[in-house]
């Protein structure tokens, strides 16, 4: 008995002491923690100047700010960094000269930090105040202490005394009924024993200890109280928990009052008899309440008869953490996060809240919940009680994201209350996959519900394992907005063939539905018969009906004989057609296909909707319905129908283009924790690096081999808390691996990192590398955001349009006013003679049916335009006539972003032959860094052509650019640079540059120092001063990227 003892007395004295960290007491003259002043004086440990019933201390810290610095810091350096994976509470006394002010406590290291502010309210008197630091918990370097007194206010010049440092568990147990009663209850209206013996041990509460409440049956509001007489500290710890095993399904009602002050009070159904469940009560509106001294519990409030017995325990209150800066949406039933407002009954037992086991596009959410089917059970279910009626005038349509293992019957069931139950049952689509379903329920908008059930798998027999995932239960709104139906034999839209011409764009007619069965077993439909015309289109002209400002989505019903497409366009007064284009999948059945107008939402002067069926399709006569036009939030997939650009490896989103190798397993899609103009994507990749290897890597495959003929930058954003050396390295083919460190250098935000590959230009590499922290042996794993894998083209510093060279095509054109305001092609040349022989060059068609004078298109470069010496853009052109050729330069990415150029229009003075034209945007708003992206053309700006008119046009290239065709075989051999003098001290003299027309400085690790625009100059002078001692490597590109000359030189 003696060893059992005293082992059991050496583990609650362990437990003890680990349950907090004295980080500093001050006491004996000397502190446990180095402190000194930052931007203020730390005076050292003194005496306790007004010792009182919170902090009897003999010793106490002093600091002192100093007028100037708005943030004043006594800076404690700790003997090792803080533990904040448990006890991440802390506690400090503080005794201010002044009020209201606050005091901020920080920990800081390793490049993290985590911090909290209070609101000091109180001068001249100890006051104990919470901290809540629970985000800093997953952080293990964390060895620096600050904090600051009056932080922001740059005029504060008092001294403030700080004392007890201490650390614990963020959780406060006011009750928990083990060796009695913490509180002096009372049992008003009613009758009150504890502790008594739990009657149901279950694993929400296991303890023995418990209370006890019978209701009187005389009182609607008999009540318990307890004044503890101290307040409650709501300031961070304002999340109260109780837990509560009741006779009936009623509510508890928890409230805490005091003197001299507000109260507040949360009440949670209880729907679950006879089982202990956790409630929990969000006070967190009351953080700055000081007088809370009592708190009430009122079971069944309001209802005068009932007499039942409530059991109860463990009454605690915990911080918000993560939940601190949310606002509650009550319109939320469960997120699984912040906003848990559902009361569980059946399924209870089975359900948890989990990390997100598959985070994607459907569900970014970090928690979701997992629900454990029964293995025994056919309709095991989910149940959510509401106890009142759930309100379904107008938000009947439940929202619900469901993961699920493969595809199973879901029933969703509304019951409860007087009217019948409703069911309907949806087919989980997608495994393996977060899909939200939307349950229509508005046939229930009058009907009164109380319960909400979820059957997975319903009816079937369930399979061991079977484990569904479930986020984000709510009921909203019916978004849906009905435009046409047919349902009254006619049509409410002004629905006819183009233009009303019957010939080319046949007939249109209401008529009985061909087929009332699937999706649409309306009793009319809409029939439309085609024309004469491969585009044949009906349309109905309603301004006042179309605005996808709120619903930018239009989805129909569609009867076809065939499987074939379908454009749902929409016509703009000032912008034209604006088109989307879909697949009817199959003949004979009706099916519902939505067309996304997201992308044209700023435009609001729409006349028409017009549809066109299989387009390009001579098919007179050939009949196809539609019915049940309406208008939706977009649901169709962002990346349906995307077109692989085979230079982007990885956006995260719709560009996935590559596999990964070495890595693969640290890295998964997240939502991007930092939108910003430099980085607006929804999803990024989040790269979590191992400890202690020093040269991880994320490896991306290329089994045929990395094709860097015309995009040969290696570029990614990055979002990492420091800066670090970064290597980047091609590899895995039968050329040597080629290496270019460089470095991030803007910890907290999105920033671009770029490796120049163009000297491996026909060089054999499968594997591109990317190793973040390079070189350095962390031994803490580190998070790093990432996104925009690519090979880049280089920026354009010479040639920027060539229809001969892969590096320089631009055969993606736009148009305006309309779409189909102009035409592009990539032709034979007409007329390979004079000056220009190419094979290949752009062929241009000016419309007569535009309708403006100004009609153009505009092409954007993958990469920015960088000018030299001048400003000055030159194209071939060959026109059929003399007239004018406006360029302008447009779409800066810079950050802001620079103004555009404006129309610059020169005259050609020759036709039908070949014709060099010069356009000099010196004079215009252009700016130098304004990183332009975007060429506009627009030919003969002050005429409408009564005829298309066919221009020819090749070569755009900056002044010294040059744009003749070049090998794809690789690189000859790069020239010795002349240079001199070498050593150099200041300034390098390069001659003799020939066609080269950029100049870069690299150090002998390949990273890139400097870059030099020489354009067309001979001769050039590169000022090295402000380099380290040290060789270097210098390297000549042409205008097309071509590596022509390199050599060596030292800096003394």
């Amino acid at each position: 008995m003696k060893h059992v003892f005293l082992l059991f007395f050496s583990l609650l004295t362990f437990q003890w002491l680990q349950a907090q960290i004295y980080y500093e007491d001050f006491e004996g003259g000397s502190n446990g923690v180095t402190w000194t002043g930052l931007n203020g004086i730390y005076d050292g440990v003194v005496a306790n100047p007004s010792p009182d019933a919170v902090n009897g201390s003999a010793f106490v810290g002093s600091y002192t700010n100093v007028t100037g610095f708005a943030y004043s810091f006594a800076l404690g350096t700790l003997v090792s960094p803080a533990d904040l994976s448990q006890l991440n509470l802390i506690k400090m006394k503080v005794w201010s000269p002044i009020a209201p002010t606050q005091v901020l406590f920080k920990f800081e290291g390793g490049g993290n930090n985590v911090e909290s502010i209070r609101d000091i309210t109180v001068a001249n008197q100890w006051v104990e105040y919470s901290f809540d630091v629970t985000g800093g918990a997953g952080y293990t370097m964390l060895d620096k202490i600050l904090v600051s007194f009056s932080p922001g206010v740059d005029t504060s010049s008092e001294t403030y005394y700080f004392d007890d440092i201490v650390a614990s568990v963020a959780r406060e147990d006011y009750e928990t009924f083990e060796n009695g009663a913490n509180l002096p209850w009372q049992g008003l209206d009613g009758y009150f024993e504890g502790p008594v013996v739990n009657p149901d041990l279950n694993s929400v509460n296991s303890t023995e200890g418990v209370g006890l409440y019978v209701k009187s049956g005389t009182a609607a509001y008999s009540l318990l109280l307890a004044d503890r007489g101290t307040p409650f500290d709501m300031g961070v710890l304002n999340q109260f928990h109780l837990q509560v095993r009741a006779q009936a399904a009623t509510q508890v009602l928890l409230k805490l009052e005091g003197p001299g002050g507000p109260s507040i009070e949360r009440t949670k159904n209880i729907g679950l008899t006879n089982e202990w469940q956790d409630y929990a009560f969000d006070f967190s509106d009351a953080a700055n309440y000081t007088n809370l001294t009592k708190v009430i519990l009122f079971f069944d409030p309001g209802v005068e008869m009932s007499a039942d017995t409530y059991h109860f325990d463990n009454l605690y209150a915990l911080p918000e953490g993560a939940c601190k800066n949310v606002t509650p949406d009550p319109g939320i039933i469960d997120d699984f996060e912040c906003n848990r407002n559902a009361t569980y009954v059946n399924g209870w037992d089975s359900l948890s809240v989990v990390n997100n086991p598959a985070p994607d596009a459907g569900n970014t959410s970090s928690k979701v919940g997992k629900y454990v089917d029964p293995v025994t059970e056919q309709w095991a279910t989910l149940l959510i009680d509401f106890q009142n009626p759930i309100d379904l005038s107008t938000r009947n349509q439940l929202k619900v994201k469901i993961w699920s293992p493969r595809v199973v019957p879901i029933l969703f069931k509304l019951e409860g209350g007087s009217s019948p139950a409703k069911e309907i049952f949806m087919d989980a689509s997608n495994p393996g996959h977060w899909v939200e379903y939307t349950v229509d329920f508005s046939g229930e908008a009058l009907a009164s519900h109380t319960k909400l059930d979820f059957f997975f798998n319903a009816g079937q027999d369930p399979q061991a394992g079977d484990v569904y995932y479930i986020d984000d239960i709510r009921f909203v709104e019916k978004t849906d907005l009905a435009l046409e139906d047919f349902e009254t034999g006619a049509a409410y839209l002004p629905w006819e063939p183009l233009e009303q011409q019957t010939l080319l764009h046949g007939t249109f007619e209401v008529v009985e539905n061909p087929d009332p069965a699937g999706i649409n077993t309306s009793v009319y439909s809409g029939k439309y018969t085609k024309g004469t015309s491969g585009f044949s289109t009906v349309a109905a002209t309603a301004p006042g009906v179309i605005d996808i400002s709120t619903r930018p989505q239009y989805n129909v019903d569609v009867y076809a004989p065939g499987p074939g497409t379908v454009i749902f366009q929409l016509e703009s007064i000032s912008q034209g057609n604006k088109e989307v284009e879909r697949d009817i999948t199959a003949g004979g059945e009706w099916q519902n296909i939505s067309f996304d107008f997201s992308s044209f939402q700023s435009i609001t002067d729409w006349n028409s909707i017009r549809m066109i069926f299989n387009p390009g399709v001579v098919e007179p006569g050939a009949v196809f319905y539609f019915d049940n036009l309406t208008q939706s939030l977009t649901t169709v997939d962002p990346c349906e129908g995307t077109v692989v650009i085979p230079n982007i490896i990885d956006d995260f989103e719709c560009q996935r283009n590559n596999g990964y190798l070495a890595g693969n397993d640290k890295l998964s899609v997240v939502g991007n924790p930092s939108v910003t103009t430099a980085n607006s994507s929804t999803f990024v990749g989040l790269y979590q690096d191992p400890p202690s290897d020093a040269f991880a890597a994320l490896c991306v495959d290329f089994p045929d081999g990395i094709d860097l003929s015309s995009y040969n930058q290696l570029s990614f954003q990055i979002l990492g808390a420091a800066a670090v050396p970064i290597l980047l390295k091609l590899e895995g083919g039968t050329a040597p691996g080629y290496e270019v460190w460089t470095a991030s250098t803007l910890p907290g935000e999105w920033e671009t990192i770029t490796g120049d590959f163009s000297s491996q230009v026909g060089m054999d590499h499968k594997r591109a590398c990317i190793f973040i922290n390079a070189g350095v042996d962390d031994p803490n794993p580190t998070d790093y955001y990432i996104d925009n894998l690519q090979f880049a083209h280089a920026p354009f510093t010479g040639c920027l349009m060539n229809f001969d060279d892969a590096a320089f095509l631009s055969t993606n054109w736009k148009f305006f006013p309309a779409d189909d305001s102009g035409i592009f092609e990539l032709v034979d040349n007409p007329d390979p003679s004079g000056i220009n022989t190419s094979a290949k060059v752009g062929k241009a068609v000016e419309k007569s049916t535009s309708g403006q004078p100004w009609q153009g298109m505009y092409t954007d470069l993958p990469a920015p335009i960088v000018f030299g010496s001048d400003k000055i853009v030159k194209m071939k052109v060959w026109s059929p006539q003399v007239a004018t050729i406006t360029m302008k330069i447009e779409n800066s990415k810079a950050t802001p972003p620079g103004p555009n150029s404006g129309d610059l229009t020169v005259a050609n003075t020759k036709a039908n032959e070949w014709e060099e034209l010069s356009w000099d945007f010196s004079s215009t708003p252009i700016i130098d860094d304004g990183q332009y992206v975007r060429v506009t053309l627009i030919f003969d700006i002050n005429n409408i052509p009564a005829e298309d008119v066919v221009y020819y046009f090749d070569d755009v290239a900056l002044t010294g650019g040059e744009c003749g065709t070049t090998s794809t075989s690789g690189p000859a051999h790069p020239a010795d640079l002349s240079i001199s003098p070498n050593p150099v001290t200041d300034d390098l003299l390069i001659k003799e540059l020939g066609r080269i027309t950029r100049l870069d400085v690299h150090n002998i690790f390949g990273q890139k120092l400097a870059s030099v625009n020489v354009g067309n100059a001979s001769n050039a002078y590169v000022n090295v001063s402000e380099l380290s001692q040290g060789t270097y490597i210098l390297t000549g590109y042409s205008s097309k990227g071509e590596l022509l000359a390199l050599s060596r030189f030292v800096k003394l």
